[in-house]
Protein backbone atom coordinates (compact mmCIF):
# COMPACT_ATOMS: atom_id res chain seq x y z
CA UNK A 1 0.00 0.00 0.00
CA UNK A 2 2.85 2.41 0.81
CA UNK A 3 4.28 4.22 -2.20
CA UNK A 4 8.04 4.23 -2.81
CA UNK A 5 9.67 6.36 -0.12
CA UNK A 6 11.90 8.08 -2.70
CA UNK A 7 8.97 9.90 -4.30
CA UNK A 8 7.40 10.73 -0.95
CA UNK A 9 10.42 11.99 0.93
CA UNK A 10 10.29 15.54 2.26
CA UNK A 11 13.26 16.49 0.09
CA UNK A 12 11.51 15.29 -3.06
CA UNK A 13 8.25 17.06 -2.21
CA UNK A 14 10.08 20.28 -1.38
CA UNK A 15 11.65 20.10 -4.83
CA UNK A 16 8.12 20.38 -6.25
CA UNK A 17 7.58 23.76 -4.59
CA UNK A 18 7.97 27.16 -6.17
CA UNK A 19 8.85 29.96 -3.74
CA UNK A 20 8.00 33.61 -4.20
CA UNK A 21 8.38 36.29 -1.50
CA UNK A 22 8.70 33.61 1.19
CA UNK A 23 5.50 31.81 0.22
CA UNK A 24 5.28 28.63 -1.81
CA UNK A 25 2.93 27.01 -4.30
CA UNK A 26 3.12 23.56 -5.81
CA UNK A 27 2.63 21.88 -9.17
CA UNK A 28 0.95 18.52 -9.52
CA UNK A 29 0.28 17.23 -13.04
CA UNK A 30 -1.55 20.17 -14.69
CA UNK A 31 -2.61 21.74 -11.39
CA UNK A 32 -1.30 24.69 -9.42
CA UNK A 33 -1.76 24.44 -5.65
CA UNK A 34 -1.86 27.22 -3.04
CA UNK A 35 -2.91 27.62 0.59
CA UNK A 36 -5.68 29.55 2.28
CA UNK A 37 -6.05 30.01 6.03
CA UNK A 38 -9.31 30.59 7.87
CA UNK A 39 -8.98 31.88 11.45
CA UNK A 40 -10.41 29.74 14.25
CA UNK A 41 -11.68 31.67 17.27
CA UNK A 42 -12.04 30.87 20.93
CA UNK A 43 -15.54 32.13 21.66
CA UNK A 44 -15.00 32.78 25.40
CA UNK A 45 -11.68 34.55 24.76
CA UNK A 46 -12.91 36.46 21.70
CA UNK A 47 -9.69 35.96 19.75
CA UNK A 48 -8.12 33.62 17.21
CA UNK A 49 -6.26 30.60 18.55
CA UNK A 50 -5.24 29.16 15.19
CA UNK A 51 -5.99 28.73 11.50
CA UNK A 52 -7.71 26.06 9.42
CA UNK A 53 -5.69 25.39 6.25
CA UNK A 54 -7.47 24.64 3.00
CA UNK A 55 -6.36 23.99 -0.56
CA UNK A 56 -6.82 26.36 -3.49
CA UNK A 57 -6.26 24.58 -6.80
CA UNK A 58 -6.38 25.85 -10.38
CA UNK A 59 -6.12 23.98 -13.67
CA UNK A 60 -3.97 24.79 -16.72
CA UNK A 61 -6.47 27.46 -17.78
CA UNK A 62 -6.43 29.12 -14.36
CA UNK A 63 -9.92 27.91 -13.44
CA UNK A 64 -10.56 26.95 -9.79
CA UNK A 65 -10.75 23.22 -9.03
CA UNK A 66 -12.39 22.05 -5.81
CA UNK A 67 -10.18 19.99 -3.50
CA UNK A 68 -12.62 17.06 -3.66
CA UNK A 69 -12.31 17.04 -7.45
CA UNK A 70 -8.52 17.03 -7.25
CA UNK A 71 -8.48 13.78 -5.31
CA UNK A 72 -11.43 12.21 -7.14
CA UNK A 73 -9.51 12.13 -10.42
CA UNK A 74 -6.59 10.14 -8.94
CA UNK A 75 -6.36 6.43 -9.68
CA UNK A 76 -3.91 5.01 -7.14
CA UNK A 77 -2.69 5.37 -3.59
CA UNK A 78 0.75 6.64 -4.62
CA UNK A 79 -0.69 9.68 -6.39
CA UNK A 80 -3.16 10.32 -3.57
CA UNK A 81 -0.34 10.22 -1.02
CA UNK A 82 1.91 12.45 -3.11
CA UNK A 83 -0.80 15.08 -3.60
CA UNK A 84 -1.89 15.03 0.03
CA UNK A 85 1.61 15.31 1.47
CA UNK A 86 2.47 18.00 -1.07
CA UNK A 87 -0.53 20.02 0.10
CA UNK A 88 0.45 19.45 3.73
CA UNK A 89 3.96 20.75 3.06
CA UNK A 90 2.62 23.83 1.23
CA UNK A 91 0.33 24.65 4.17
CA UNK A 92 3.01 24.20 6.83
CA UNK A 93 5.59 26.23 4.91
CA UNK A 94 3.21 29.12 4.28
CA UNK A 95 1.87 29.12 7.82
CA UNK A 96 5.37 29.18 9.30
CA UNK A 97 6.43 31.93 6.90
CA UNK A 98 3.47 34.16 7.71
CA UNK A 99 2.64 33.46 11.35
CA UNK A 100 5.26 33.31 14.10
CA UNK A 101 2.93 32.90 17.07
CA UNK A 102 2.64 29.31 18.43
CA UNK A 103 -1.02 29.05 17.45
CA UNK A 104 -2.77 25.97 16.10
CA UNK A 105 -2.70 24.84 12.48
CA UNK A 106 -5.55 22.54 11.46
CA UNK A 107 -4.64 20.27 8.52
CA UNK A 108 -6.81 17.85 6.55
CA UNK A 109 -5.39 14.44 5.66
CA UNK A 110 -7.02 12.21 3.08
CA UNK A 111 -8.55 9.18 4.89
CA UNK A 112 -6.32 6.64 3.14
CA UNK A 113 -3.21 8.73 3.75
CA UNK A 114 -4.14 9.15 7.40
CA UNK A 115 -4.62 5.40 7.85
CA UNK A 116 -1.28 4.63 6.17
CA UNK A 117 0.71 5.48 9.30
CA UNK A 118 3.91 3.73 8.20
CA UNK A 119 4.26 6.26 5.40
CA UNK A 120 2.58 9.34 6.84
CA UNK A 121 4.03 9.30 10.34
CA UNK A 122 7.57 9.03 8.96
CA UNK A 123 6.89 11.97 6.66
CA UNK A 124 5.43 14.05 9.49
CA UNK A 125 8.44 13.35 11.71
CA UNK A 126 10.67 14.94 9.07
CA UNK A 127 8.22 17.77 8.40
CA UNK A 128 7.91 18.65 12.10
CA UNK A 129 11.68 18.54 12.54
CA UNK A 130 12.40 20.63 9.43
CA UNK A 131 9.95 23.40 10.29
CA UNK A 132 10.52 23.11 14.07
CA UNK A 133 6.79 22.83 14.76
CA UNK A 134 6.05 23.12 18.51
CA UNK A 135 4.45 20.08 20.10
CA UNK A 136 0.68 20.29 20.34
CA UNK A 137 0.19 22.95 17.66
CA UNK A 138 -0.37 20.72 14.61
CA UNK A 139 -3.96 19.45 14.52
CA UNK A 140 -4.75 16.61 12.13
CA UNK A 141 -8.32 16.70 10.83
CA UNK A 142 -9.89 13.37 9.98
CA UNK A 143 -13.37 12.81 8.54
CA UNK A 144 -15.87 11.41 11.01
CA UNK A 145 -16.42 8.42 8.72
CA UNK A 146 -12.80 7.27 9.32
CA UNK A 147 -13.62 6.64 12.98
CA UNK A 148 -15.70 3.64 11.91
CA UNK A 149 -12.84 2.13 9.88
CA UNK A 150 -11.64 -1.16 11.34
CA UNK A 151 -8.04 -0.24 10.43
CA UNK A 152 -8.01 2.73 12.80
CA UNK A 153 -6.49 0.70 15.63
CA UNK A 154 -3.33 2.29 17.02
CA UNK A 155 -3.01 4.94 14.29
CA UNK A 156 -4.37 7.65 16.56
CA UNK A 157 -1.77 6.89 19.20
CA UNK A 158 0.99 7.06 16.60
CA UNK A 159 0.04 10.60 15.56
CA UNK A 160 -0.25 11.66 19.19
CA UNK A 161 3.25 10.32 19.83
CA UNK A 162 4.46 12.79 17.19
CA UNK A 163 2.95 15.64 19.21
CA UNK A 164 -0.06 16.08 16.93
CA UNK A 165 -3.59 16.72 18.16
CA UNK A 166 -6.53 14.94 16.56
CA UNK A 167 -9.74 16.63 15.48
CA UNK A 168 -12.80 14.99 13.94
CA UNK A 169 -14.11 16.94 10.95
CA UNK A 170 -17.74 17.42 9.88
CA UNK A 171 -19.25 15.66 12.89
CA UNK A 172 -23.02 15.56 12.51
CA UNK A 173 -22.63 15.45 8.71
CA UNK A 174 -20.62 12.36 7.73
CA UNK A 175 -20.88 10.80 11.17
CA UNK A 176 -23.11 11.42 14.19
CA UNK A 177 -22.14 8.41 16.28
CA UNK A 178 -21.03 9.54 19.73
CA UNK A 179 -19.62 6.09 20.44
CA UNK A 180 -16.85 6.75 17.89
CA UNK A 181 -15.96 9.97 19.71
CA UNK A 182 -15.89 8.11 23.01
CA UNK A 183 -13.50 5.50 21.62
CA UNK A 184 -11.17 7.86 19.75
CA UNK A 185 -11.08 10.78 22.27
CA UNK A 186 -10.12 13.55 19.83
CA UNK A 187 -8.95 16.88 21.23
CA UNK A 188 -11.52 18.75 19.12
CA UNK A 189 -14.78 17.81 17.40
CA UNK A 190 -15.63 20.07 14.46
CA UNK A 191 -19.37 20.27 13.86
CA UNK A 192 -20.13 20.76 10.17
CA UNK A 193 -21.84 23.76 8.63
CA UNK A 194 -25.16 21.93 8.33
CA UNK A 195 -25.39 21.56 12.13
CA UNK A 196 -25.42 25.29 12.84
CA UNK A 197 -27.57 25.95 9.77
CA UNK A 198 -30.19 23.42 10.93
CA UNK A 199 -30.16 24.88 14.45
CA UNK A 200 -30.85 28.36 13.04
CA UNK A 201 -33.92 27.07 11.17
CA UNK A 202 -35.29 24.43 13.55
CA UNK A 203 -36.14 25.21 17.19
CA UNK A 204 -35.92 21.54 18.17
CA UNK A 205 -32.41 21.26 16.71
CA UNK A 206 -31.43 24.49 18.44
CA UNK A 207 -32.66 23.19 21.80
CA UNK A 208 -30.80 19.90 21.44
CA UNK A 209 -27.50 21.48 20.38
CA UNK A 210 -26.39 22.75 23.84
CA UNK A 211 -26.88 19.30 25.30
CA UNK A 212 -24.91 17.68 22.47
CA UNK A 213 -22.04 20.10 23.13
CA UNK A 214 -22.28 19.37 26.85
CA UNK A 215 -22.10 15.63 26.21
CA UNK A 216 -19.01 16.07 24.04
CA UNK A 217 -17.40 18.13 26.81
CA UNK A 218 -18.18 15.38 29.31
CA UNK A 219 -16.58 12.86 26.95
CA UNK A 220 -13.31 14.81 27.12
CA UNK A 221 -13.30 16.83 23.89
CA UNK A 222 -13.72 20.45 22.89
CA UNK A 223 -16.16 21.64 20.22
CA UNK A 224 -15.58 23.81 17.15
CA UNK A 225 -18.63 25.12 15.31
CA UNK A 226 -17.82 25.43 11.60
CA UNK A 227 -19.50 27.54 8.94
CA UNK A 228 -20.79 30.39 11.11
CA UNK A 229 -22.04 32.89 8.55
CA UNK A 230 -24.57 35.07 10.35
CA UNK A 231 -24.81 36.84 13.68
CA UNK A 232 -27.72 34.63 14.68
CA UNK A 233 -25.63 31.52 14.03
CA UNK A 234 -22.88 32.99 16.20
CA UNK A 235 -25.44 33.55 18.96
CA UNK A 236 -26.53 29.91 18.71
CA UNK A 237 -22.90 28.74 18.92
CA UNK A 238 -22.36 30.88 22.04
CA UNK A 239 -25.64 29.69 23.57
CA UNK A 240 -24.62 26.06 22.97
CA UNK A 241 -21.35 26.78 24.84
CA UNK A 242 -19.17 25.80 21.87
CA UNK A 243 -15.50 26.45 22.57
CA UNK A 244 -14.43 27.54 19.09
CA UNK A 245 -15.99 28.86 15.91
CA UNK A 246 -14.98 29.75 12.38
CA UNK A 247 -16.81 31.00 9.32
CA UNK A 248 -17.35 33.88 6.94
CA UNK A 249 -19.05 36.02 9.60
CA UNK A 250 -15.62 36.62 11.12
CA UNK A 251 -13.94 37.48 7.82
CA UNK A 252 -12.40 35.99 4.72
CA UNK A 253 -9.71 33.34 4.44
CA UNK A 254 -6.16 34.58 4.05
CA UNK A 255 -3.54 33.41 1.56
CA UNK A 256 -0.97 34.95 3.89
CA UNK A 257 -1.80 34.63 7.61
CA UNK A 258 0.46 37.64 8.25
CA UNK A 259 -2.33 39.78 6.71
CA UNK A 260 -4.78 38.67 9.40
CA UNK A 261 -6.31 41.40 11.57
CA UNK A 262 -8.17 40.42 14.74
CA UNK A 263 -11.89 41.37 14.44
CA UNK A 264 -12.04 42.41 18.10
CA UNK A 265 -14.90 44.87 17.65
CA UNK A 266 -17.01 42.30 15.79
CA UNK A 267 -16.43 39.59 18.40
CA UNK A 268 -17.34 41.89 21.26
CA UNK A 269 -20.41 43.06 19.33
CA UNK A 270 -21.56 39.47 18.81
CA UNK A 271 -21.32 38.77 22.54
CA UNK A 272 -23.07 42.03 23.39
CA UNK A 273 -25.98 41.42 21.04
CA UNK A 274 -26.23 37.80 22.19
CA UNK A 275 -26.81 38.95 25.76
CA UNK A 276 -29.40 41.55 24.81
CA UNK A 277 -31.25 39.86 21.95
CA UNK A 278 -31.20 36.08 22.32
CA UNK A 279 -33.33 34.53 25.02
CA UNK A 280 -31.70 31.47 26.60
CA UNK A 281 -33.06 28.53 24.61
CA UNK A 282 -31.62 25.78 26.76
CA UNK A 283 -34.34 23.45 27.98
CA UNK A 284 -34.14 21.91 31.42
CA UNK A 285 -32.10 18.71 31.57
CA UNK A 286 -35.03 16.25 31.43
CA UNK A 287 -36.40 18.00 28.34
CA UNK A 288 -32.99 18.13 26.68
CA UNK A 289 -32.34 14.46 27.35
CA UNK A 290 -35.74 13.56 25.97
CA UNK A 291 -34.89 15.45 22.81
CA UNK A 292 -31.58 13.64 22.52
CA UNK A 293 -33.07 10.23 23.20
CA UNK A 294 -34.75 10.37 19.81
CA UNK A 295 -31.62 11.57 18.01
CA UNK A 296 -29.00 9.48 16.21
CA UNK A 297 -26.44 11.47 18.20
CA UNK A 298 -27.41 9.63 21.37
CA UNK A 299 -25.48 6.43 22.11
CA UNK A 300 -25.22 3.45 24.41
CA UNK A 301 -21.97 4.71 25.93
CA UNK A 302 -23.49 8.09 26.67
CA UNK A 303 -26.29 6.31 28.50
CA UNK A 304 -23.67 4.50 30.58
CA UNK A 305 -22.03 7.86 31.30
CA UNK A 306 -25.31 9.05 32.77
CA UNK A 307 -26.05 5.94 34.83
CA UNK A 308 -24.61 5.16 38.25
CA UNK A 309 -25.40 2.71 41.01
CA UNK A 310 -26.45 3.94 44.49
CA UNK A 311 -23.03 2.88 45.81
CA UNK A 312 -21.24 4.91 43.12
CA UNK A 313 -23.41 7.93 43.88
CA UNK A 314 -22.58 7.70 47.58
CA UNK A 315 -18.85 7.42 46.89
CA UNK A 316 -19.06 10.39 44.55
CA UNK A 317 -20.85 12.49 47.16
CA UNK A 318 -18.21 11.64 49.74
CA UNK A 319 -15.36 12.48 47.35
CA UNK A 320 -16.74 15.91 46.52
CA UNK A 321 -17.72 16.85 50.11
CA UNK A 322 -14.29 18.33 51.09
CA UNK A 323 -14.30 20.52 47.97
CA UNK A 324 -17.84 21.76 48.65
CA UNK A 325 -16.87 22.67 52.21
CA UNK A 326 -13.67 24.37 51.06
CA UNK A 327 -15.26 26.44 48.27
CA UNK A 328 -18.07 27.57 50.58
CA UNK A 329 -15.52 28.62 53.19
CA UNK A 330 -13.47 30.38 50.52
CA UNK A 331 -16.51 32.28 49.26
CA UNK A 332 -17.37 33.45 52.78
CA UNK A 333 -13.81 34.76 53.20
CA UNK A 334 -13.96 36.56 49.84
CA UNK A 335 -17.25 38.10 50.94
CA UNK A 336 -15.60 39.40 54.12
CA UNK A 337 -12.82 41.03 52.09
CA UNK A 338 -10.07 38.40 52.19
CA UNK A 339 -7.68 38.09 49.24
CA UNK A 340 -8.38 35.16 46.90
CA UNK A 341 -5.10 33.33 47.54
CA UNK A 342 -5.75 33.27 51.28
CA UNK A 343 -9.47 32.60 50.95
CA UNK A 344 -8.95 29.57 48.70
CA UNK A 345 -5.88 28.08 50.40
CA UNK A 346 -7.97 25.26 51.89
CA UNK A 347 -9.46 24.35 48.51
CA UNK A 348 -6.11 24.51 46.71
CA UNK A 349 -4.51 22.19 49.26
CA UNK A 350 -6.88 19.32 48.39
CA UNK A 351 -5.66 16.53 46.06
CA UNK A 352 -6.43 17.28 42.42
CA UNK A 353 -7.02 21.01 42.90
CA UNK A 354 -6.02 23.02 39.83
CA UNK A 355 -6.86 26.65 40.51
CA UNK A 356 -9.32 29.16 41.93
CA UNK A 357 -10.64 32.37 40.38
CA UNK A 358 -13.53 34.79 40.62
CA UNK A 359 -16.04 36.03 38.03
CA UNK A 360 -18.19 39.14 38.08
CA UNK A 361 -21.92 39.23 37.43
CA UNK A 362 -21.28 39.30 33.67
CA UNK A 363 -19.14 36.15 33.73
CA UNK A 364 -15.82 37.96 33.26
CA UNK A 365 -12.78 37.10 35.33
CA UNK A 366 -11.82 39.41 38.20
CA UNK A 367 -8.09 39.61 38.73
CA UNK A 368 -5.75 36.68 38.27
CA UNK A 369 -5.94 32.93 38.78
CA UNK A 370 -4.54 31.37 41.94
CA UNK A 371 -3.05 27.95 41.20
CA UNK A 372 -2.33 24.97 43.40
CA UNK A 373 1.28 24.27 44.34
CA UNK A 374 0.77 20.77 42.99
CA UNK A 375 -1.23 21.57 39.86
CA UNK A 376 -2.05 18.33 38.00
CA UNK A 377 -0.53 17.97 34.55
CA UNK A 378 -3.14 18.58 31.81
CA UNK A 379 -4.08 15.52 29.76
CA UNK A 380 -4.47 17.56 26.57
CA UNK A 381 -3.41 20.85 25.00
CA UNK A 382 -3.72 24.01 27.12
CA UNK A 383 -5.78 26.04 24.66
CA UNK A 384 -6.19 28.88 27.16
CA UNK A 385 -2.46 29.58 26.87
CA UNK A 386 -3.09 30.62 23.24
CA UNK A 387 -5.56 33.34 24.25
CA UNK A 388 -5.56 36.36 26.53
CA UNK A 389 -7.78 35.48 29.53
CA UNK A 390 -8.37 39.08 30.63
CA UNK A 391 -11.36 39.60 28.32
CA UNK A 392 -12.69 36.03 28.54
CA UNK A 393 -16.44 35.57 29.04
CA UNK A 394 -17.55 32.47 30.94
CA UNK A 395 -21.22 33.45 31.27
CA UNK A 396 -22.36 30.37 29.31
CA UNK A 397 -20.61 27.91 31.60
CA UNK A 398 -22.88 25.83 33.84
CA UNK A 399 -20.84 26.56 36.97
CA UNK A 400 -21.45 30.29 36.49
CA UNK A 401 -25.12 30.16 35.54
CA UNK A 402 -26.09 27.71 38.30
CA UNK A 403 -24.18 29.67 40.93
CA UNK A 404 -25.98 32.90 40.08
CA UNK A 405 -29.33 31.08 40.18
CA UNK A 406 -28.59 29.69 43.65
CA UNK A 407 -26.45 32.21 45.55
CA UNK A 408 -24.51 31.19 48.68
CA UNK A 409 -24.97 27.51 47.80
CA UNK A 410 -22.10 25.43 46.37
CA UNK A 411 -22.63 24.14 42.84
CA UNK A 412 -20.81 21.21 41.26
CA UNK A 413 -20.46 20.41 37.55
CA UNK A 414 -20.16 17.06 35.92
CA UNK A 415 -16.75 16.21 34.51
CA UNK A 416 -15.98 18.16 31.36
CA UNK A 417 -13.06 19.01 29.10
CA UNK A 418 -11.69 22.42 30.06
CA UNK A 419 -9.89 24.78 27.72
CA UNK A 420 -6.75 24.48 29.84
CA UNK A 421 -6.37 20.83 28.85
CA UNK A 422 -7.87 18.94 31.78
CA UNK A 423 -10.21 16.38 30.24
CA UNK A 424 -11.77 15.41 33.59
CA UNK A 425 -12.30 18.86 35.07
CA UNK A 426 -14.94 19.45 37.75
CA UNK A 427 -15.72 23.01 38.83
CA UNK A 428 -17.06 23.92 42.26
CA UNK A 429 -18.62 27.39 42.49
CA UNK A 430 -20.43 29.68 44.91
CA UNK A 431 -22.06 33.03 44.14
CA UNK A 432 -21.76 35.58 46.91
CA UNK A 433 -22.00 39.33 47.39
CA UNK A 434 -18.96 41.58 47.77
CA UNK A 435 -19.62 45.26 48.46
CA UNK A 436 -23.01 45.06 46.77
CA UNK A 437 -21.77 43.22 43.66
CA UNK A 438 -22.33 39.59 42.72
CA UNK A 439 -19.11 37.57 42.63
CA UNK A 440 -18.79 33.89 41.71
CA UNK A 441 -15.91 32.08 43.40
CA UNK A 442 -14.78 29.06 41.36
CA UNK A 443 -12.43 26.18 41.96
CA UNK A 444 -11.34 23.76 39.21
CA UNK A 445 -10.38 20.21 40.14
CA UNK A 446 -8.77 17.49 38.03
CA UNK A 447 -11.18 14.65 38.72
CA UNK A 448 -9.15 12.00 36.87
CA UNK A 449 -7.97 10.44 40.13
CA UNK A 450 -11.58 10.31 41.32
CA UNK A 451 -13.12 8.88 38.14
CA UNK A 452 -13.90 5.54 39.78
CA UNK A 453 -16.22 7.34 42.18
CA UNK A 454 -17.95 9.63 39.66
CA UNK A 455 -21.69 9.62 39.33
Amino acid sequence: MTAPSKTLSLDHIRSMLEEKSGRVSGAFKDLQLKSAFQPVFSLPHKRAIGFDASLRGTDAEGKPVAAESLFARLQDHADTSLLDLLCTTIHVHNFNAGWKSPDLLFLNLHPEVFLDTDLTSEFLVNLIDHFKIPKGTLVIDIPGAVLQDERLGSQLDRYRELGCLISVDDFGVENSDLDTIWDSTPAVVKMGRSVIADASMDKRAQQALPRVVSLLHEMGTLVLMEGVETEREAHIAIDADADFACGFLFGRSYEDPAAYVEPTTLLRHVWSTYKTELVDTRPKNPTARALLAAESLYSSKVRKLKSASPAQINRYREARRPFITAIQHGASLVKSGEQLDTACSECLALPGAICCYTLNAEGRQIGGVVTSRDTPVPQSMDFSSLAAPADADWSRREYFRRALNGPEVAQVTRQYCSLDGHTHCVTFSVATNVRGESVVVCGDVDWSSYTSVSA
